[in-house]
């Protein structure tokens, strides 16, 4: 068998054109899910597909096409990622992060009136800036952040994503029914945030399924709301942070441990998939031979 982290689960998925796959059979979840858009349970119903079907998913669904840089994150490598044959690969269990470009950067640019191109270059002197500063993010964050807002005068911390490149310590000692627990608690709590909100009702309808617009470069169109496009947009980042990514997060690993606790696949399906053979894993077999 052949293994996978999280994470390449995911680059999988990313590397196939939604609007090229109809829909597809089956639920997300025990009850539906009122605030997840057709295109978020489309990806769920994939990822349930990759985890209990692989075969099935690498001949009847995967359909690679090339993912162009979004510039929303620091590294967007287009390498092509790596299975493990060796479960105790320590490529398989070691770190790997990335952070999400923040959307400041692209922001001011725009208030400005800049063009994509200018934004484009603003965002890689960013990239540049932070790889250059990584050992101080790494072993001294307060000075990083102090660095932080004296050359791009943001005062927050960023937002560090996929911290576990082998998705099984994310939830570890996590079974089916602390997993089930928890999205319930977050549907319930979405839930009570709406009622509690009268004032914010009428957005949270119109928009809870189409938080994706906060990171659009334009304007969102036909906004009636008492709120302006930045506010807008702050509110819609705000509860796709504290409802649907968390939720869509514990649904994939609710998917793992159900169909899948190991990321294990056949190599020949992970090769239709792109993948190639670690080559530390490769090393290790030769000098066991």
């Amino acid at each position: 068998m052949a293994y996978i982290t999280k994470s390449n689960a995911k680059r999988i998925l990313k590397k196939i054109n939604l609007n090229k796959i109809v829909d597809i059979e089956g639920t997300v979840y025990k009850m539906p899910i009122y605030f997840l858009s057709k295109w978020e349970i489309k990806y769920l119903l994939l990822m349930q597909s990759l985890l209990k079907e692989p075969e099935k998913f690498a001949i009847e669904v995967y359909q690679p096409v090339i993912n162009r840089d979004t510039y929303h994150y620091v590294f967007e490598s287009e390498q092509q990622p790596s299975y493990h044959t060796n479960k105790d690969c320590e490529r398989l269990t070691s770190k790997f992060k990335n952070f999400e470009v923040p959307y400041e950067i692209r922001e001011r640019i725009q208030n400005r009136k800049g063009s994509e191109e200018e934004e484009i270059i603003e965002v890689q002197k960013f990239r540049d800036w932070f790889k250059k500063n990584l050992n101080l993010f790494q072993n001294e964050p307060e000075e990083f952040l102090k660095q932080l807002d004296i050359k791009w005068n943001i005062q927050r911390n960023l937002n560090e994503i996929e911290k576990d490149n082998s998705g099984t310590l994310d939830f570890e000692n996590y079974d089916l029914s602390k997993l089930e627990s928890e999205i319930d608690r977050i549907i319930h709590e979405a839930g009570k945030y709406f009622t509690s909100n009268p004032d914010k009702q009428s957005i949270i309808r119109r928009f809870q399924k189409l938080t994706f617009l906060a990171e659009k470069r334009e304007a969102i169109e036909n906004n009636d709301t008492q709120l302006n496009d930045y506010e807008l947009k702050e509110f819609l980042r705000e509860y796709e942070n504290n409802f649907k990514k968390p939720v869509k997060e514990l649904l994939i690993e609710y998917y793992r441990v159900k169909y899948n606790p190991d990321l294990s696949f056949d190599g020949k399906i992970l090769e239709k998939l792109n993948f190639r053979e670690c080559s530390t894993c490769n090393a290790q077999l030769i000098l066991t031979i």
